[in-house]
């Protein structure tokens, strides 16, 4: 193998090199910044619903089909079948919780790829660097 080929395949390891490291830079910066706009969330799990209900009464309107509602339920995630009733002052509070888990739940799949992508780069760099004998 002649010098030149040694050379420039050592350019073409180290150009290959500088581009993984300006993206796995990138990649940090993402993580930090996905993890900051996680600490800022306040997650309530589980799912909210409105539903019409008919009472107890048996001259209601309700028995005639006028349902009354509609009125907001929330079930915790972890707990099936148990729905508590949330009322009009916490609805606001409790629909911000719901949309921050879902939101939660998908900074921590993009936090899941991107970090596996970081692993991709750190094997692909040792990959290009040759061991020291």
């Amino acid at each position: 193998m002649k010098i030149e080929d040694v050379i420039e395949d050592a350019d073409d390891k180290l150009h290959t090199v500088k581009k993984l490291l300006d993206e796995s830079n990138k990649i940090v910066d993402r993580i930090k910044a996905l993890k900051a706009e996680r600490a800022q969330l306040q997650p309530l799990p589980g799912s909210l619903r409105r539903r019409m209900i008919k009472c107890g009464k048996k001259n209601c309107r309700c028995r005639k089909g006028q349902l009354h509602g509609p009125y907001c339920y929330f079930a915790p995630s972890k707990c099936r079948g148990k729905w508590q009733y949330i009322s009009v002052e916490d609805l606001k509070k409790v629909e911000q919780g719901v949309a921050d888990w879902k939101k939660q739940q998908k900074i921590d799949t993009e936090l899941k790829d991107v970090s596996a992508r970081l692993k991709g780069i750190r094997c692909e760099v040792v990959g290009l660097i040759p061991a020291a004998e």
